[in-house]
C-alpha cells in the first residue's frame, strides 16, 4: 500500500476520534452549567425573605392531619399542597417547616426542569443543545420571582402538568397505545389540578382528544384502552381533592369559589394598596408576563416554526398533538383573567406550554429547516440565560451559607420565642398572623389565625350565610375574642397593615415587650407569680 493510500485511509479515523471528543466535551459542559445554575436557583430559593403568601400554606401543611382543613383552619385553595407537604412533614419528622418547604419547591424545579428536557430532545431527535436551550427559556420568565421560590401552589403544579401532558401525547402517538402510560398522563394532570385549581384548563383539550384520536377505533375499544386508563389517573390523582368534596362540599365551596368570589374580591375593592382589577389593568400586567423572557422567546420560536411549518402546507400544523397543546396554552391565557385582582404569578401557566407548543412545531419540520432554526434556538437560548444569570449568580454563594437561609433564620426565631416564654414561665397559646413563627417554635397557635391574614381580614365582608363556614374573627372583634381566652404571647412584625390591632391589644393589656431580632415582635403576658 503506498504512503497515500496509508494517510487516505487514516484520515477519516482522526477526524471521527475528534468528533467523539468534542461529543464527549458537550455534555460536561452542559452539565457544569446546569450544576452553576440550579446550584444559583437553590441559593435563591433559600435566602427569599419570607413570604406573605407562604403563612396560609406551611401552616396547613403542618396541622392538616390535626384538623380539618377547611372547617377549622380557614385553608381556601384544593388540598394538594398541605397534603404533599404535610406528607413530608410526617414522613421525615422535619421541624424546620419553612426550610422544608422551600426544599420541596427546589425538587419540583429539578422536576420541571427535567420533564422540559425530556420535551426538548426527544422532539429534537437527542439534540443536547436544544434541549438546554428550552430548559434556559423555561427558566427565563417570573418563575424565578416569587412564583418560584415561596412556598405557594404557584410553581408546584408545573412538572406534574408538563409530564402529564407529555405522556399523554407519548401513549397515543405510537401504536400499540399505551394504557398504563395513560394512566399515569391521567394521575400527573389530576394532581396539578388539586394543586392549583386553575389548572383545569388542561382538562378539556385532553377529554376531546382522548374521545377523538386516534381516528377510526371502535367506541367500546376506546373506552376500554384510552378512556378508562386517563379517567382512573386523573380519579386517583384527584383523590385528595374529593375526600372534602364529599365530606362536605358546602364547607369546600364557601372556602375556595366563595371566598374568592366574596369576601376576598369585597375586600380588594376597599383596599387602597395597588392592585390590577380591571379588564385593562389584568391586559398590562399579562404583557408583563407574556410579552417579556420566557413568555416572549416561546412565542418567537412558536410563531417562527409554525409559519416555517405552513410553507409546506397548513395541513402540517393540523397534527393532532399540535392542536391538543395549541387548545391547552389558548385556554389557560383566557383562564388567566379569571381572578381579580390580578397578580403576575396568574399569568404564567400559559407560558410552559408555549414552550411545548414551539416544539412539537419544530418536530414537524423537514432536516434542512431545522438545520437552518438551530442558530435561532440558540440566540433565544443566550437571551435566556443573560436574563438568568444575574438572577442567580449572586446567590450561589448563600447556597453554601446555611446559616443566612431564610427557613433557619425563622426557625432559630421560632425557637428564640419558645425559650423567652418558658424562662419566663408563660405558657399557652400564641396569636398572630404570622402562624410560622409560633409553628416552628412548636407552639400552639389559634385555629381563628391559621390561615395568618387570608381569613382574617376578609371576615367583616364576609355575609353570613357564608360566615358560618369560617372559623375566625376581625379587626372590630378582635379585643373581646382574645379577652375571653388571652393568649401567652403575640407576635407582630410579618403584616404591618393588619398587625396594628394586635399591637394596640397588646400594650392596653400591660404585655411585656421582648426584643426578638429585627423582623419580628414579641409581646407577653406577665407570669403569674407562683402561689406559696
Amino acid at each position: 500500500m503506498s504512503r497515500a493510500a496509508g494517510e487516505a485511509i487514516a484520515a477519516p479515523v482522526a477526524v471521527s476520534g475528534l468528533d467523539r471528543a468534542k461529543a464527549r466535551r458537550l455534555p460536561l459542559a452542559l452539565w457544569f452549567c446546569a450544576i452553576v445554575l440550579l446550584t444559583g436557583v437553590f441559593g435563591r430559593i433559600m435566602v427569599t425573605p419570607l413570604g406573605h403568601d407562604e403563612q396560609i400554606h406551611i401552616a396547613a401543611a403542618r396541622l392538616i392531619f390535626r384538623e380539618p382543613l377547611y372547617g377549622a383552619l380557614g385553608y381556601n385553595h384544593l388540598p394538594g399542597l398541605p397534603l404533599l407537604l404535610g406528607g413530608l412533614y410526617a414522613a421525615t419528622g422535619a421541624e424546620h417547616l419553612l426550610l422544608t418547604g422551600r426544599l420541596l419547591i427546589f425538587l419540583c424545579w429539578i422536576a420541571a426542569v427535567s420533564v422540559m428536557w425530556l420535551i426538548a430532545t426527544q422532539a429534537s431527535g437527542g439534540r443536547r443543545t436544544i434541549g438546554a436551550a428550552f430548559v434556559l427559556i423555561l427558566m427565563a420568565g417570573t418563575l424565578l420571582g416569587p412564583a418560584g421560590t415561596l412556598v405557594t401552589n404557584n410553581f408546584l403544579p408545573i412538572p406534574f402538568a408538563l409530564l402529564g401532558v407529555h405522556l399523554f401525547v407519548v401513549a397515543l402517538d405510537r401504536r400499540p397505545i399505551r394504557s398504563w402510560t395513560l394512566f399515569g398522563a391521567g394521575f400527573a394532570i389530576g394532581f396539578a389540578v388539586i394543586l392549583k385549581i386553575s389548572y383545569v384548563f388542561l382538562v378539556p383539550p385532553v377529554a376531546v382528544a382522548a374521545l377523538l384520536v386516534p381516528r377510526g377505533m371502535a367506541a367500546a375499544e376506546r373506552f376500554r384502552r384510552t378512556v378508562l386508563p386517563l379517567v382512573a389517573g386523573g380519579i386517583l390523582g384527584a383523590l385528595p381533592g374529593l375526600v372534602p368534596l364529599i365530606g362536605g362540599p358546602q364547607t369546600l365551596y364557601a372556602h375556595t369559589v366563595s371566598y374568592f368570589t366574596g369576601g376576598h374580591l369585597a375586600y380588594w375593592q376597599h383596599s387602597t394598596a395597588p392592585k390590577a382589577m380591571s379588564a385593562a389593568a389584568k391586559m398590562l400586567v399579562a404583557d408583563g408576563v407574556w410579552f417579556a423572557g420566557s413568555g416572549l422567546l416561546a412565542g418567537v420560536l412558536a410563531g417562527t416554526f409554525a409559519l416555517t411549518v405552513a410553507q409546506s402546507g397548513w395541513r402540517r400544523l393540523a397534527s393532532w398533538p399540535i392542536l391538543l397543546v395549541a387548545g391547552i396554552t389558548i385556554l389557560a391565557a383566557i383562564l388567566s383573567f379569571a381572578p381579580t385582582p390580578a397578580f403576575p404569578q396568574y399569568y404564567e401557566p400559559p407560558v410552559p406550554f408555549l414552550l411545548v407548543l414551539a416544539l412539537l412545531c419544530y418536530r414537524q419540520l423537514g432536516e434542512p429547516a431545522q438545520r437552518r432554526m438551530q442558530p435561532l434556538i440558540a440566540m433565544a437560548g443566550a437571551i435566556a440565560l443573560a436574563i438568568i444569570l444575574p438572577r442567580v449568580l449572586p446567590a450561589i454563594p448563600a447556597a453554601a451559607k446555611p446559616d443566612r437561609w431564610t427557613g433557619n433564620v425563622v426557625h432559630a426565631q421560632g425557637a428564640q420565642i419558645r425559650a423567652v416564654l418558658e424562662r419566663a414561665g408563660v405558657q399557652g397559646r400564641v396569636a398572630t398572623l404570622a402562624p410560622i413563627m409560633a409553628l416552628e417554635g412548636q407552639l400552639p397557635i389559634y385555629r381563628e389565625f391559621a390561615a395568618g391574614p387570608f381569613v382574617y381580614r376578609v371576615a367583616d365582608y364576609l355575609p353570613p350565610a357564608q360566615r358560618r363556614h369560617f372559623v375566625t374573627t376581625s379587626i372590630r372583634g378582635l379585643s373581646p375574642f382574645l379577652d375571653a381566652n388571652p393568649p401567652a404571647a403575640i407576635v407582630t412584625g410579618q403584616e404591618a397593615e393588619l398587625d396594628g390591632a394586635f399591637i394596640d391589644y397588646a400594650r392596653s393589656r400591660h404585655y411585656l415587650a421582648v426584643d426578638i431580632g429585627p423582623q419580628a415582635q414579641l409581646f407577653m403576658r406577665a407570669a403569674k407569680p407562683a402561689a406559696r
